[in-house]
């Protein structure tokens, strides 16, 4: 009956998607893109041919379906009201700055050694050199893998918040009778009678309070691999691209 948008339930805590990259220090030089190329020109489409089909009269008056009753839910007004949902923002809020904190201390190490191997004799500071890129290299590798945890942990609370939503509003409506539900985004206008948002994210806090969330030194991927609990494949595309 309902298709929960997963682009509102991303943007709630798209702020926590912070560490795209390691500064001016960690992130390695990149070529420019190749410009893309000029799309092949069209194929000219054949002609066929278009032979008549049969033609019929118009079908017997039959019974008029019942007028729908109609249930209208806000996403994003479920979402802000979730004590799941602002326990997941806090827990991850911490986890973010613990991890901005690291990359900051980190690059500031990398500085001081790179000002060091300036002022060091040619083959001491070509030894430097090289042990520096190696320290980098192994820097992108370890904070870009804590920063894809984050990004998953908080994929993981989200998908269970959306599932859980989707179960609710089929349940408010089946209560209320509704046999049409939609996102508000969906309509034009729709009057304060028919939206059973606050209703939904009443009976989600009561049945969903909380949410699983890995522990901060725990790999989901790993526990995903355990066995621990079913798994389902990583949906994280661009919000942008999905329809709200």
């Amino acid at each position: 009956m309902t298709d929960i948008s997963r682009t509102s339930c991303r943007r709630l805590l798209a702020g926590f998607f912070v560490v795209t990259g390691m500064g001016a220090v960690l992130t390695p030089a990149v070529a420019a893109p190749a410009p893309a190329e000029a799309p092949a020109a069209a194929a000219q489409q054949p002609l066929l041919p278009a032979p008549p089909v049969p033609d019929f009269g118009p079908l017997p008056a039959g019974a008029k379906p019942p007028a729908p009753i109609v249930g209208v839910f806000d996403t994003d007004a479920i979402m802000r009201q979730s004590v799941a949902i602002q326990e997941v923002e806090k827990e991850m809020g911490t986890r973010r700055d613990a991890l901005i904190r690291d990359v900051r201390a980190e690059e500031g190490q990398i500085q001081a050694l790179r000002q060091q191997m300036m002022n060091a004799p040619r083959p001491e500071a070509e030894a430097q050199q090289r042990s520096l890129q190696q320290r980098v290299a192994a820097d992108q590798r370890k904070f870009g893998n804590r920063n894809r945890i984050l990004e998953e942990d908080i994929q993981i609370a989200l998908n269970q918040v959306q599932r859980e939503i989707g179960q609710v509003v089929n349940s408010v409506a089946k209560a209320r009778g509704l046999t049409l539900v939609v996102q508000s985004g969906l309509t034009v206008l729709h009057g304060p009678q028919v939206d059973i948002s606050d209703q939904v994210a009443s009976r989600l806090n009561a049945i969903l309070p909380h949410v699983y969330l890995p522990a901060a030194n725990e790999d989901p991927e790993v526990i995903a691999k355990s066995g621990k609990f079913p798994t389902a494949p990583v949906q994280m595309t661009d919000p942008s691209q999905q329809q709200g």
